[in-house]
Order: structure tokens, then C-alpha cells, then sequence
């Protein structure tokens, strides 16, 4: 067999596990980041708003 087919073969078969590997760690990224954005933002305006809970705003 030739040299260049095996090398070719295998980055091919490291790239079918990698991509999808690499493309589940990002979507977990984004999602964890998400997350973190929504609490922060959802605690500020609580934060903001909290001294008019007690007027019945």
C-alpha cells in the first residue's frame, strides 16, 4: 500500500472522532455561558428592583 493512502486515511478517521467531539465541547461551552449570562442578568435586575417590593410596584 502507499504511504500517502494510510496518512490519508488515518487524518480522515482522526477528523470523523474529532469534529464531533470538538462540536459537543463548544455547544457545552455556549450552553454554560448562556447559563452564566441569564443568572447574572436575571440577578442584577432583581438587585435594581428589590427596594420597590415593598411599595407594591
Amino acid at each position: 500500500m502507499d504511504k500517502n493512502y494510510d496518512s490519508k486515511k488515518d487524518t480522515i478517521a482522526y477528523f470523523r472522532t474529532a469534529v464531533p467531539v470538538a462540536a459537543a465541547l463548544v455547544l457545552f461551552l455556549v450552553s454554560a455561558c448562556f447559563i452564566i449570562y441569564k443568572s447574572v442578568i436575571a440577578y442584577r435586575h432583581n438587585e435594581r428592583w428589590k427596594d420597590y417590593d415593598e411599595c407594591g410596584i
